[in-house]
């Protein structure tokens, strides 16, 4: 009986184990969304919000600033946070800036590009390309993660265009289509 009693904060330490491992674990994940908030609202960007997306990892900054040194403010701010843990894509919009004629010819010029390209490059002709503030959004489907990164080399090659986020999905042996690219 007396071994029993002993050994019962043995047996209920072994069992609470597995509940401070998890909550352990979850506190090792690293909120970067609110953690760059906080800095951004301390930075009085109160303007600008941050999304992460962990299947990019990456962090999304979003809305409007009065100038582009606020713009680049935020994204240093946002980039010490994150580290080397993944990447800053700064779609912030800065006032009195308009950049919807370069964002349409951002996409004209990779409209035509990939075009031309799916002529001599079938796997080329199911992508869509949307451009804000002159990152680029690609969506549509690529056959493996090689042609996927050849068409990230190329839309980043394109004057004006200053980040890339491929959201092409990988679908092997997909039947090529016969459609041109296309804008948003």
């Amino acid at each position: 009986m007396k071994a029993l009693l002993r050994s019962l904060p043995l047996v209920a330490l072994v069992a609470a184990a597995p509940v401070f491992t998890g909550c352990e674990q979850k506190a090792n994940t690293p909120n970067y969304e609110s953690r760059v908030q906080d800095r951004l609202k301390d930075a009085k960007l109160d303007d600008v919000n941050a999304n992460w997306k962990n299947d990019e990892k990456a962090l999304h900054l979003s809305g409007k600033v009065k100038a582009e040194a606020e713009k680049q403010r935020a994204e240093v701010l946002a980039s010490e946070v994150v580290g080397t843990s993944g990447r800053v894509v700064n779609e912030v919009k800065v006032e009195n800036v308009d950049t919807n004629e370069a964002d349409n010819q951002i996409e004209q010029r990779l409209d035509k590009m990939f075009k031309e390209d799916a002529q001599r490059d079938p796997d080329t002709t199911d992508l869509t390309f949307h451009s804000k503030a002159g990152v680029v959004t690609i969506t549509g489907d690529a056959p493996s993660q090689d042609i996927k990164d050849r068409v990230t080399a190329k839309v980043r090659s394109v004057d004006g265009v200053k980040d890339v986020v491929n959201d092409l999905e990988i679908k092997p042996g997909k039947a090529q289509s016969t459609k041109t690219p296309k804008t948003k």
